[in-house]
């Protein structure tokens, strides 16, 4: 307030004293705040890492950059501190409803292939058996040097599961001979019984004799003969030219046409050292009797005991029609398919097995 001697005088707010002139200064440096805080620009950025730090510093405005009194705004920097760079991604195109997280991706499952990959093809085999899978390729490999000569002895067996330990009903011998030079061959079996049985039971002759070619044996001429009598007597011959079969009994004479191949009941079980076993389960086969389409089936490998030790063999097993034998080979896989055991069962169940004992070969 004035004083009161100047009460009735006007006075300008400067003029006054004391609280006068405080109240003017305030008022001056509002309006100073006020001017100086309308200048101000704020620039905050956004921050989303941690490890941000902020730095502020106050710079001339454009406006005032040549005045020694030019107002400040004020420069926010983002200052990184051990920062890690992110992992570069692979640009891809996708739109807004395709993008993902790569780390959302799932993991590909790892496949492991082998080093190395062999393809093995077989030799055409022919198994009318589920057991085809026992057979190896080895055991198929064509023989290139088959015997020249094979002498088998056998002992006979009539029990029908017999043992080394069984009695013994007869021997069996049979020998094969190849002559080179004229390519031709000879077979000869001969089943004899012992004992008091000898005196009643007849020798069984069986002969077979032709051609060695280079798809193995081609026979020309088969016996069969068992003992002196007539009605037990049959023989066949062979043309291969004309593919003629000639059938000879008592009841006379029978001219059949036969297939390549064509086979008697000594030669085909030596035809086994050209043509390995499998290969051919198929075999149009005479007895002198007839000719007849014979099938085996692989019934597997073996190990059969003998006299000899054991040997390892493939096991063959014709099925036979009605009134007819059923025939088992057992061929030996260290003999060159050679037959080490042969088993035939009549209509009624009676068995005669033959099984080896002794081979010479050479």
């Amino acid at each position: 307030m004035c004083n009161k001697k100047y009460w009735i005088k006007f006075k300008l707010p400067w003029q006054c004293n004391g609280f006068s002139r405080l109240a003017l200064a305030l008022f001056l440096s509002l309006l100073l705040h006020f001017f100086l805080i309308e200048r101000f620009s704020f620039n905050l950025p956004e921050f989303n890492d941690k490890n941000d730090l902020i730095e502020i510093r106050l710079v001339p405005t454009v406006a005032k950059i040549n005045s020694n009194r030019g107002m400040h705004s004020v420069v926010i920097n983002s200052v990184k501190r051990n920062a890690v760079k992110p992992m570069p991604t692979s640009k891809l195109d996708l739109t807004p409803t395709e993008k993902f997280s790569l780390t959302e991706l799932p993991s590909l499952p790892t496949v492991s292939l082998p080093s190395t990959i062999e393809a093995v093809e077989p030799d055409p085999v022919i198994i009318n058996s589920s057991q085809e899978s026992q057979i190896e390729n080895s055991d198929l490999i064509v023989n290139r040097n088959p015997y020249q000569y094979i002498e088998t002895n056998f002992d006979v067996y009539t029990d029908k599961q017999p043992t080394l330990n069984s009695s013994v009903a007869g021997i069996a011998k049979i020998t094969y001979q190849a002559m080179p030079k004229i390519e031709r061959y000879q077979i000869k079996s001969i089943i004899q019984a012992k004992g008091l049985a000898a005196l009643f039971v007849p020798d069984l002759l069986q002969t077979s004799d032709g051609y060695v070619t280079e798809n193995g044996l081609q026979p020309m001429h088969y016996l069969y003969q068992f003992g002196n009598k007539k009605d037990k007597t049959f023989s066949a011959d062979l043309e291969w030219e004309s593919r003629k079969l000639t059938l000879h009994s008592e009841n006379g004479d029978q001219q059949l046409d036969f297939e390549e191949g064509t086979q008697d009941l000594l030669s085909f079980m030596y035809q086994f050292m050209f043509v390995p076993p499998l290969q051919i389960m198929r075999l149009s086969i005479t007895n002198g009797k007839k000719l007849g389409i014979y099938e085996y089936s692989f019934e597997g490998e073996e190990v059969i005991s003998t006299k000899m030790g054991d040997l390892k063999t493939l096991h063959l097993l014709r099925m036979a029609l009605e009134g007819e034998k059923k025939t088992e080979l057992w061929l030996s896989l260290d003999y060159q398919y050679v037959p080490v055991k042969i088993r035939e069962t009549d209509k009624e169940g009676k068995v005669y097995e033959m099984l080896v004992n002794e081979i010479k070969t050479e």
